[in-house]
């Protein structure tokens, strides 16, 4: 269908979304294939009750602990989620911390990159990550 016809046809303008310009060139283009197969694949009323709010190429930190040294498998405690621009700097985006277990001692942390859309579906905020080039998303 192509980006513009996708654009033209929805009525969204993915180059004023909140984030966009803050990507770097690469992200930009994982997006507008994403934004482009993500369309296509809702409903018209779906669609419709769909606003973006966000796109952003994110730093996720998972805190994990062990509730038992002996146990075989840690679990989460917290998590940090920046965003990164296209020249690299970090900012906080969200925060949690589950309160059962913030005085355990933190003994790994996971970490991974990915773009996050963030958006508003049937007056629910939800967001996405998105992978294989903007090809596929969760």
């Amino acid at each position: 269908m192509g980006l513009n016809n996708t654009v033209a046809l929805y009525g969204v303008d993915i180059w004023k979304v909140k984030g966009y310009e803050e990507l770097s060139d690469a992200n930009k283009e994982i997006f507008e294939v994403f934004i482009e197969n993500f369309f296509i694949s809702l409903g018209l009323e779906s669609r419709a009750s769909l606003v973006l709010l966000g796109i952003y190429w994110v730093d996720h930190n998972e805190y994990l602990i062990k509730e038992d040294p002996q146990d075989d498998f840690y679990i989460v405690c917290g998590c940090t989620i920046n965003t990164i621009d296209r020249d690299g700097n970090k900012v906080l985006h969200r925060k949690w911390v589950d309160e059962d277990y913030k005085d355990y001692p933190i003994l790994d942390i996971e970490t991974s990159e990915y773009l996050c859309v963030e958006y508003e579906h049937f007056g629910r905020k939800e967001w996405l990550h998105i992978i294989d080039g903007g090809k596929q998303w969760y």
